[in-house]
């Protein structure tokens, strides 16, 4: 490449092609530095709920408006442990294993009037943390890693102060405005040594399974999936194959770091919001009598289910 620099005519044209012939390279270096920024890993590779809310964040956090950004942290916080404890209730319901704090969430599930929020999704982490149920695990079972996460001290101690100044926020026990920068700064760096703890994500990736063709002499099915990374749901179909033909079309899976498939329904399902129009991952809210209220992770609109179905589905989990 060097010696073609001096092939050219005059040196505009040299100079051309030196920024043309190293383009490629210094998008490489560019790239490369992305992967130590936090920020860049969970809006491009944190599973779409997650990615959403963070995104939010920060654009909230650098318009200034304090109000907006102090909430967007919490509501962030809350919806990392909410989508992590959805990992874990669908997980630990596949291996039979029933934990103490569902009981929590299946007596707010049944009152119909708010459904379960911050401490409930931390007990049911901090419950998988220490349960000896969960101490056997096939090595590449994702609960290994999710149990993780509150282990460590410090994401312990990001998430109480978290969940106090949730809980300030919910008794109107508002920041003072001349407080506010301060708490913003606290908050979010609590909110990141979370997040921190929570990169074993990026190797459990969200799929929503679109369409599955078993094949019967080849013992295989041709899959195709959404894998809903990154904090947009419009992401390209893909195809891969799978030995075994019990797999859901429509519904949402974790797949492990040995490429096995977990479903993750009815904990979390994907379908297009009633209220926004745009494609959402929800998880069950409330159960009344009359209806199964499920929420948005990414915005907290609510979708009614009123087939007798979902209720018994629910029952079948242990939630109602």
């Amino acid at each position: 490449m060097i010696e073609s620099v001096f092939l050219e005519k005059t040196a505009a044209q040299a100079r051309a092609r030196v920024i043309d012939s190293g383009r490629a390279l210094r998008l490489r270096v560019e790239a490369a530095s992305l992967l130590d920024d936090l920020g860049h890993s969970v809006r491009t590779r944190f599973p779409y709920p997650i990615a959403y809310r963070w995104r939010e964040t920060e654009a909230r956090i650098s318009t200034g408006d304090g109000h907006a950004a102090y909430a967007a942290i919490l509501d962030t916080a809350e919806e990392l442990l909410s989508y992590i404890a959805q990992l874990v209730l669908a997980l630990t319901h596949a291996r039979q294993i029933t934990l103490g704090s569902v009981a929590a969430i299946r007596d707010k599930l049944a009152g119909g009037r708010s459904g379960p929020g911050f401490g409930d999704w931390a007990n049911v982490l901090n419950e998988a943390a220490t349960s000896k149920q969960l101490n056997n695990l096939p090595q590449a079972h994702p609960l290994n890693d999710i149990r993780t996460l509150l282990a460590h001290q410090d994401a312990e101690k990001a998430r109480q102060a978290l969940s106090e100044r949730r809980n300030d926020q919910a008794h109107l026990r508002r920041v003072d405005p001349i407080d506010l920068p301060h708490a913003i700064d606290v908050a979010f760096a609590d909110l990141t040594r979370l997040v921190e703890r929570a990169r074993f994500l990026v190797d459990l990736p969200l799929l929503e399974i679109t369409d599955v063709r078993w094949d019967a002499f080849a013992r295989s099915a041709r899959v195709e999936y959404r894998e809903l990374a990154g904090d947009h749901p419009v992401v390209p179909t893909r195809t891969t194959t799978y030995p075994s033909n019990d797999l859901e079309t429509d519904s949402l899976y974790l797949r492990d770091t040995d490429g096995a498939l977990h479903l993750l329904r009815p904990f979390l399902i994907g379908r297009d919001c009633p209220t926004c129009r745009t494609w959402s991952t929800f998880h069950v809210d409330r159960v009344p009598k009359n209806a199964v209220i499920f929420k948005s992770l990414e915005h907290g609109h609510t979708l009614d289910d009123v087939t007798p179905g979902t209720r018994h589905l629910l029952k079948q989990v242990g939630l109602v």
